[in-house]
């Protein structure tokens, strides 16, 4: 009988997650029944979230299991076919990650809505598999509607992004040049910060690990912040805060600090600008602006196209890379969007 891998949780981690907490292990590989279809996934993504999917309560995800298949990001091929939907061969997005292979009864997906085994049919001019995880996945949407659909900021203002090198925030920084913004943002190297200074032609750029963010940013801003897109901590929020225009806004992502601490947020002792400030403060999911998606999808492979646009990517081979991959997001050791290998694909060599 064929056999087939995945990666599992066999604990769960006390603080930061730890390769180790995961095994891989092999299983008999299933079959599609009337109705189904067999999927050999190509690639998966991995997400800063899946650190709270770790905990025994997951907040607003249901908490990963222990011994089971867990839940993430993915694009892969039909390889079996026995629903009239799918034929051999169609590429498809499902949230059936860190698994070579799953069965999918083809229900209509939408990420975290639908069941894991959901699958859309992806295909675009332009578009190579890896795409729709990355130039075209959740956290490149995430950014989009933060910066092309819930900004209010005009051109000319100034918006901070934190965590410019990961996919949210460079992503981010881009479509606000794009629109006409001046932007500022920080990541954690000197290399990084090139990058960011270089490629993706941010107006300033500082390495948070070696710079005050306090001095940085007021240095960066002396006429104030018209936006912030938060993704990065409560610290940085705070830093931000006294600096912040009147009637400005602020856009919340998640803050990445907190996942490996149980989720507390504390940091933010100087919360009264927001009431002084008369500050809009929203935390925001990309899926409250799916009607967008369309047009998301077209901007995106335009601009990279075009030159506007670069997503660096940090690619792990092997599914058994995939715990390694998902540790990285929390020690700077990754760049861009961090995606696992999990087979080869000929539409995916470029």
């Amino acid at each position: 009988m064929p056999s087939t891998t995945r990666v599992q949780m066999k604990r769960r981690p006390d603080g930061f997650a730890r390769p180790d907490d995961f095994e891989v292990v092999t299983l008999p590989r299933p079959e599609p029944r009337e109705g189904e279809v067999l999927v050999q996934n190509i690639w998966m993504s991995v997400d800063p979230y899946m650190r709270r999917s770790m905990d025994e309560d997951g907040k607003d995800l249901a908490p990963w299991p222990i011994g089971g298949a867990l839940d993430g990001p993915s694009i892969g091929r039909v390889i079996a076919s026995r629903h009239p939907g799918f034929g051999e061969g169609d590429l498809v997005e499902s949230m059936s990650g860190w698994q070579e292979h799953f069965i999918s009864s083809g229900t209509d997906f939408i990420p975290y809505l639908t069941p894991n085994d959901a699958l859309a049919v992806r295909s675009a001019p332009g578009a190579r598999p890896r795409d729709w995880l990355g130039l075209l996945g959740i956290a490149a949407m995430t950014a989009y509607a933060g910066m092309a659909c819930l900004s209010k900021a005009k051109r000319g203002d100034t918006a901070v992004i934190s965590s410019g090198a990961g996919t949210v925030g460079s992503l981010a920084c881009q479509i606000g040049r794009i629109n006409g913004l001046r932007i500022v943002t920080s990541a954690g190297s000197d290399e990084k910060v090139k990058w960011l200074r270089d490629v993706a032609r941010v107006d300033e750029a500082f390495n948070y690990r070696s710079e005050s963010l306090t001095g940085a940013l007021a240095k960066a801003c002396p006429n104030g912040i018209d936006l912030l897109l938060e993704n990065a901590s409560p610290e940085h929020l705070s830093a931000c805060l006294p600096l912040m225009n009147e009637l400005k806004q602020i856009l919340i992502t998640g803050f990445i600090s907190i996942y490996n601490s149980g989720g507390t947020i504390s940091g933010i002792e100087n919360f009264q600008y927001v009431l002084d400030r008369f500050l809009t403060v929203q935390a925001f999911r990309f899926m409250d602006s799916l009607d967008a998606y369309d047009q998301f999808v077209s901007d995106m492979l335009r601009w990279r196209a075009s030159g506007e646009l670069v997503l660096p990517e940090t690619i792990h081979e092997g599914l058994d890379a995939a715990p390694e991959a998902l540790c990285s997001l929390f020690t700077g050791a990754s760049f861009g969007k961090v995606l696992v290998r999990i087979t080869d694909d000929p539409a995916d060599r470029a």
